[in-house]
């Protein structure tokens, strides 16, 4: 009878202990899975730092490691701006045609800042860099998914020639021959 008592006590203590083991490895597993997504997200946290910290280095006007325009103050002041039209694809738009306007051009922060005025309003807003020998400028209007690039090089006399490429949303462009006289 105590061999009958010493078994039935052994299997109850081994079949508990059983299912503890059971339970133990189950936790187990699921540990190593939130520990495995912890890292997981721990490496996307990283990588979200380092694209901030890129970002804030770029909006940082203090830092030494961004390249530094030229100043020319030739450059800066109004302009009259001739565009005519060489080359275009997009409809409504015609070689020949002719644009006028005023341009007052500074310089802010190691950056040319255009403003592009027709009938006394800016219309357009141009930032970029000079090089030595070309000014060279662009604008993003993400709202028409329309970009402008544009290429200057100083002329005798306060004024400047260069080249105009308008990029539409639907993907047609349109190419300017520019000459600005300085005002």
């Amino acid at each position: 009878m105590k061999k009958i008592y010493l078994l039935l006590f052994l299997s109850i203590v081994f079949s508990c202990n059983n299912a503890e083991t059971q339970q133990m490895k189950a936790r187990g597993i699921a540990l190593e899975k939130l520990r495995d997504s912890l890292l997981v997200k721990e490496r996307e946290l990283d990588l979200k730092a380092q694209e901030l910290e890129k970002r804030e280095q770029m909006l940082d006007t203090t830092n030494n490691n961004v390249p530094e325009g030229i100043i020319n103050p030739n450059l800066t002041g109004k302009w009259q701006v001739r565009m005519t039209c060489v080359e275009t694809n997009c409809t409504g738009s015609a070689i020949g045609d002719v644009r006028n306007e005023q341009w007052n051009l500074s310089y802010r922060n190691d950056l040319f800042i255009v403003e592009g005025l027709t009938n006394g309003a800016v219309n357009t807003l141009y930032t970029g860099l000079y090089n030595g020998n070309e000014l060279q400028l662009n604008s993003d209007n993400t709202a028409t998914g329309t970009a402008i690039s544009i290429v200057l090089t100083p002329a005798e006399g306060g004024t400047m020639v260069g080249r105009r490429e308008v990029t539409q949303a639907g993907g047609c462009k349109i190419f300017y021959r520019l000459n600005l006289s300085k005002l």
